[in-house]
């Protein structure tokens, strides 16, 4: 397990890839886990006034893997599955602790307009590093350029938040 969280970690510092990573359903499904459980744990005690927390990261995560597979099916490289779901799924784990108290400090209040603080532009970097990071794992599993992998990363969020809003969490 520590051999893991070192690739993990690895991947992060762009030492590694998900090729790194064993293929393991187990390791995917426990880190899918580990994140669900992380983002409820997170979310109920930063974000109380939001129910949903749990139902929310389920699904979410359910999404995300169908778009993987999805993406790997459609690019001839279905074999790549649970090294690049635990990939992306380890990476979110990673930086949950920092990513979701970000998030819920610098959420506007309903009708206020967001003030860019040092934590917003934090956040901001933040998220361009998630983005960067996971086309990057989808590069190595796709073998496709780096700006299509941003995009379909990019496409597969979208979608995540589609589906969010059709089954009824969140606002347009």
């Amino acid at each position: 397990m520590t051999d893991t969280l070192k690739t993990l970690f690895d991947i992060l510092r762009l030492k590694s890839g998900p090729a790194d990573l064993p293929t393991s359903p187990r390791l995917m499904w426990g880190l899918l886990g580990l994140l669900v459980s992380l983002q409820a744990l997170l979310g109920a005690w930063l974000m109380p006034e939001d129910k949903a927390i749990l139902p929310q990261a389920i699904v979410s995560g359910l999404v995300t893997l169908a778009w993987i597979a999805l993406l790997l099916r459609l690019f001839a490289h279905p074999e790549r599955f649970l090294q690049t779901a635990s990939a992306m799924l380890g990476v979110a784990c990673l930086l949950a602790p920092i990513s979701i108290p970000l998030v819920s400090l610098v959420r506007p209040q309903a009708g206020q307009p967001v003030e860019f603080t040092p934590a917003v532009l934090l956040t901001l970097a933040l998220s361009f590093f998630l983005v960067f990071i996971n086309a990057r794992i989808l590069r190595a599993a796709i073998e496709r350029p780096m700006f299509q992998c941003v995009a379909l990363f990019l496409l597969g969020e979208f979608l995540v938040f589609a589906v969010m809003l059709v089954v009824g969490f969140g606002g347009a």
